[in-house]
Order: structure tokens, then sequence, then C-alpha cells
């Protein structure tokens, strides 16, 4: 087995503590038994510092995620892992610059984890919680802690910058505050219209407790901005973003042609299916639209 490890005692149980990773790995895959014995706990910077790893699957047996464990993962993009983690220290997943997707699944009766990973990384992320009766997805955009000198007061204040912080303060330990998330969305309408186009299909495609008012909000942010949301979105391949506008009709003709041809240009197959059948729909509806297979690049 290529991973390091040794025999531990956690919490009165004898069990695995894994300590790293011998050789490149681009998904890392844990086990949750080595040896007859449940994996428990990932040691101190035992995958720190990696450019190999791209995305990390923890098991369901693991309770600790020890100092640094994840630290500086430059290439990581996505985690996986569940709720019954319960000892988190500091520094985890911070300075993993490209982690953009975690999912957690669990009871839903915390969500700590999910507060301190957010705690842990300033960089814009995107959560999808798995809980027993429904799905919750939730993007965070990123933030910046900026330090100035008052020389006249002799201190240094402190102050953030993006949205971030105030985002990831609706995320408490026993509950998500759906409702102050939803108030914020006004600040990133201007601050990041990008991002807020990723927060807006979140809200609407998973719309725990996401009340009227904010759900036309999001629906109108999205239609205003539906040529850039969904060039983005196809960059990325993010299928289910893109089906939400063209189903309900967020796109007019000239934002489905240029989003059929950077589609094609980027042979993304599946989403080229999803702009045509958008098409015909907006077409049926009197739109004009030139979405034509000759103007695709040859494949």
């Amino acid at each position: 087995m290529p991973f390091t490890y040794k025999k531990t005692e956690y919490r009165r149980e004898t069990c695995i503590e894994i300590t790293g990773f011998e050789g490149t790995v681009r998904t890392l895959t844990l086990p949750d038994r080595i040896d007859g014995l449940p994996v428990r706990s990932i040691g101190k910077h035992a995958f720190a510092g990696r450019k190999d790893v791209q995305e990390v699957s923890l098991p369901q047996s693991l309770r600790r995620l020890s100092l640094f464990a994840f630290h500086n993962c430059s290439r990581l993009s996505t985690m996986s892992l569940f709720d019954s983690v319960d000892d988190y220290y500091d520094g985890v997943i911070r300075q993993c610059g490209a982690l953009e997707e975690i999912t957690i699944r669990g009871s839903g009766g915390t969500f700590a984890l999910m507060k301190e990973m957010l705690e842990d990384n300033d960089r814009a992320m995107s959560f999808h919680l798995y809980l027993p009766e429904e799905e919750i997805r939730l993007s965070f955009p990123d933030y910046a802690l900026i330090a100035s000198e008052n020389t006249m007061a002799r201190t240094i204040q402190f102050a953030y910058e993006g949205g971030g912080y105030a985002y990831r303060n609706c995320v408490r330990k026993k509950e998500i505050r759906f409702r102050e998330y939803d108030r914020l969305f006004p600040f990133m309408e201007h601050d990041d219209p990008d991002f807020a186009a990723v927060i807006a299909s979140d809200r609407l495609l998973y719309s725990h407790d996401l009340d009227p008012s904010s759900a036309q909000r999001y629906t109108a942010f999205l239609k205003d901005h539906a040529a850039d949301a969904l060039k983005n979105f196809i960059r990325k391949g993010q299928m289910e973003r893109v089906r939400l506008i063209t189903e309900n009709g967020l796109a007019d003709g000239e934002a489905l042609s240029e989003a059929l041809k950077l589609a094609s240009e980027r042979k993304e197959t599946a989403i080229c299916a999803v702009l045509m059948e958008g098409g015909r729909d907006s077409a049926g509806k009197g739109q004009d639209l030139s979405l034509q297979l000759d103007d695709w690049d040859d494949w």
C-alpha cells in the first residue's frame, strides 16, 4: 500500500493515523481501514506542499485532520469528506489556492466542519452538502484582511476587503442562516458580478429556505447577466448551472448563440445539447436564433 501510516491511540481506541503517500497521485482516496484497524486521523503535514494531488476523498471513519494536513497543495481543486470529522486543526487547507469545491456528507445536525473549513481558507469556494433528506449548495466569495497603519494613533488597523468574510459568518456550528446569506447579495451584484452569478444559480438550484423576493432577485440578476454567466459556466464545464439558465428561458438568442460557439470550441458535447434544446424553446417563443451546426468548429 502506498500510504505511510502508524498505529496510534485516539480517544482510547487503537487505530491508524495516515502520515503520507509514497509516489505521485492525482486522485487521492484514503481507505477507511488499514491492517484491520479504522483510519481515524491524518497526521501533521501529511500531504502538505504536494503538487500532484488534485482531488481528495476522505473516509467516513476519519475523525481528525491534524495541523496543515493538506497545506499548500497548489493543484488541489476538490475535496470530499464526512461531518464525522470533529477534530479539525489549523491550516488543513490553507493556501490551497485552487480549491473550489468541497463536498460534505452528514446528518445535518452540525455544520461545525463546514464553518472551520471556511475559516481556514480565504479563497472563493463552493460547498455541496448531502444531508439525509436534502442537498444544499452554497458558494462563498473570497476576501482579504487588509492591514493599514494609523500613524496618528500609532496603531495598525485591520479591515476585510471583499464579501467572503460576511458570507462566512452566515454559517454557525448548529445552523446556516440562509436569510442572512441571501440579504448579502446586493453587495455581490456590484462587487463581483461573475461570482454573484454562481451564488444566484446555486440558491435557485438548491432553494432551501429561499424566500420569494430573494428568488426573484436571483432570477432577475441571472437574466440580466446570462451571456457572461453562460460563458463562465461553460469554461468550467458546469452543466447544472448552464441548464438552469437555458431551461428557465433566462438567456436570449444572442447569448445562447455565443454560448453554443464557445461550448463547441471546447468540445462540451453535453452542454451543446442543452444549449440547442434551450435554443429550440426560445425559437418557439419567437426569438430569432442562429444555432447552426455549420457554424461549429470541426470536431
